[in-house]
């Protein structure tokens, strides 16, 4: 009998209809047209993963697809997001969950938020920026955020950003340079987790990154937490990194360094195209993962971190 993965994809991303193509809203990332079609066609998403057999969409609107890196966000604008998702979810149970966007750098007014998207509204977790005006998820102000989410036993997605000198990146290597430096910032949020008292005055928030920060690695493995000793141990804390597709080598690293149990799939559809069953499993068996293994990466890691808060669903955080 073929191998069935229950496939839940992580990192995935659907915006208002003003955010698109031709959109009175659009934020320029440089992304093209077909791809700013499909990001606001949730339509587009539930057919893509209906054809490759994904089980479960866990979506999101980040910050700065709202407003961009630099400037003032607006809480209505954000609160009227969070309750567009809430009803992607309610009219498609079982096939979408949501993240709640906030902009934890805000402070109190964050927090109220995080306590509405997921108290209210029952959303799955909530995504922040990496980072916005220098501040990274040490600031003082992203606090009552982690608090709220805590309470809830919530996963919190750090999602990547534009680094401040994207031009020069751009200019430097095109769309990978200016990737490169959306992995720095989401890798430098990463450190500053690690540099900080945060994991262990918020034990019950899963934090999820993205595979573009692995760089931070390197880092990471000097000592503390992820020195060798550590790794060897088995000690792992609640950090998360997804696949952000399902190449073999990247999945071996990111399995040996955080451990299996602490991957996740995910592909920031519609940047990458939709991870299909037949072509998942043979990656993951590429990259050494034995059959429990590979059903950890491509989904029950994840239902586990969002138990219970998915429709449908049963279970703890």
């Amino acid at each position: 009998m073929t191998e069935h993965l229950d496939i839940v994809d992580i990192h995935t991303h659907l915006w208002p209809a003003d955010r698109g193509a031709g959109g009175a809203r659009r934020v320029n990332f440089g992304l093209g047209d077909d791809i700013l079609r499909q990001i606001v066609d949730p339509a587009a998403l539930l057919d893509a993963f209906a054809a490759a057999g994904v089980s479960l969409a866990v979506v999101s609107t980040t910050v700065e697809s709202l407003f961009g890196v630099e400037g003032p966000t607006d809480e209505s604008t954000i609160a009227g997001v969070n309750d567009w998702l809430a009803g992607l979810v309610a009219a498609h149970p079982g096939r979408l969950a949501a993240l709640g966007v906030v902009d934890p750098f805000s402070g109190e007014a964050a927090a109220r938020e995080a306590e509405r998207a997921l108290g209210t509204l029952g959303l799955a977790g909530l995504v922040i920026d990496s980072s916005r005006h220098g501040r990274f998820l040490a600031d003082p102000a992203v606090r009552p955020t982690l608090e709220v989410a805590n309470r809830y036993r919530a996963p919190v997605f750090v999602h990547p950003i534009n680094a401040p000198q994207a031009d020069l990146l751009i200019a430097g290597a095109g769309k990978a340079g200016n990737s490169l430096g959306r992995g720095l910032m989401n890798g430098v949020a990463f450190l500053s987790l690690l540099e900080s008292d945060i994991l262990d005055a918020f034990p019950d928030i899963n934090f999820v990154f993205a595979t573009l920060g692995l760089g931070a690695i390197v880092q990471a493995s000097r000592g503390g937490r992820y020195g060798r000793e550590a790794r060897d141990a088995g000690e792992r804390p609640n950090i998360y990194f997804d696949t952000m597709g399902d190449d073999p080598a990247i999945v071996r690293i990111l399995t040996s360094f955080f451990g299996v149990e602490r991957v996740l799939a995910g592909t920031d559809w519609p940047i990458l195209p939709a991870l299909a069953q037949a072509s998942l499993r043979d990656n993951l068996i590429r990259a050494g993962l034995d059959a429990h293994e590979r059903q950890l990466v491509a989904g029950l890691n994840a239902r586990r971190i969002l138990g219970s808060r998915v429709p449908g669903q049963t279970g703890a955080a």
